[in-house]
């Protein structure tokens, strides 16, 4: 029986739902964090918050061993972090579980992770990530997520709401609690293990009519801007800006690249998403 979960990127806008679900449910809910004063001070003092890295596989060895679960949640925001935390982070912690206690791992990926797609570094980064848990020999359930709810705010800059290309794709926008609540019983439910899950939310919207109901619901004077990403990637170019540079090839994937899921990859089982935009804006989410 799990008890013990370590959530390592526990202080990620998508981590640390998953930490507090964790631990509502019951288990006993560690944080990995590069920064444990950093962490407390911004999420309090009821979890334990522990020093680590993931960069540094002796470091791991010495944190995992008290562990009976774990969940990966490593993210970055730069074609150097995406190997150094995201792909090796994650070689190193499936490295150190495999002579561990660690009887299941849950991962966070997203959707789109196939061969057809490793042409684009941010997916083979994911298929990596996901390869290297599905060989570790541990039980895994491994997420593949849509879009978040909670990335909206991100794009809402000084009184505009920026749609970096077109994106007229429909997406099925996730919330982050339903999510956290999936990953949460995955720990409980032996049917969940060695999967793979498609993770979508109930609706499906392009970012525009995203930012319409959230004028219509938070701030009537918001005003929608559509940004070239030929520009912000010349600005990129000039700048040296490895971040900038990032996003624009990430947002261009998304501009191209229409929803593909699998229904029968759907975890029935962990309970679907309900939490509409129109619920998940009401919350205060902002």
């Amino acid at each position: 029986m799990i008890k013990k979960i370590l959530v390592i990127g526990g202080t990620g806008m998508l981590g640390f739902p998953v930490a507090k679900q964790l631990k509502d449910d019951g288990y006993t809910s560690d944080i990995l964090t590069t920064n444990p004063d950093k962490a407390a001070k911004k999420f309090g003092d009821g979890f334990n918050y522990i020093s680590g890295d993931v960069k540094s596989e002796s470091e791991l060895r010495k944190t995992l061993k008290d562990y009976d679960g774990a969940h990966i949640n490593l993210n970055s925001n730069s074609y150097k972090d995406l190997q150094e935390i995201e792909v090796k982070g994650c070689r190193n912690i499936v490295n150190v579980l495999k002579g561990s206690e660690v009887k299941k791992i849950t991962l966070i990926s997203c959707l789109g992770v196939s061969e057809a797609n490793t042409h684009i570094p941010f997916i083979k980064a994911k298929m990596e990530m996901e390869h290297e848990v599905q060989n570790s020999g541990v039980s895994y359930t491994i997420f593949n997520c849509t879009q978040f709810m909670e990335s909206i705010p991100l794009y809402i800059r000084n009184g505009k709401a920026m749609i970096l290309g077109k994106q007229n794709h429909k997406i099925h926008w996730l919330a982050a609690e339903d999510y956290a609540r999936m990953v949460s019983r995955s720990f409980e439910l032996k049917a969940s293990d060695f999967k793979n899950y498609s993770v979508i939310g109930p609706e499906e919207f392009t970012m525009e009519e995203v930012f319409k109901q959230y004028i219509e619901k938070k701030d009537a004077d918001l005003k929608i801007t559509k940004v070239s990403l030929g520009m912000l990637g010349f600005i990129a170019s000039i700048t040296f800006n490895s971040k900038l540079k990032y996003l624009v090839d990430l947002m261009r994937y998304f501009d191209t690249t229409p929803e593909r899921f699998d229904p029968k990859n759907f975890p029935e089982v962990l309970g679907q998403a309900k939490t509409s935009l129109n619920e998940w804006l009401s919350k205060g989410n902002s």
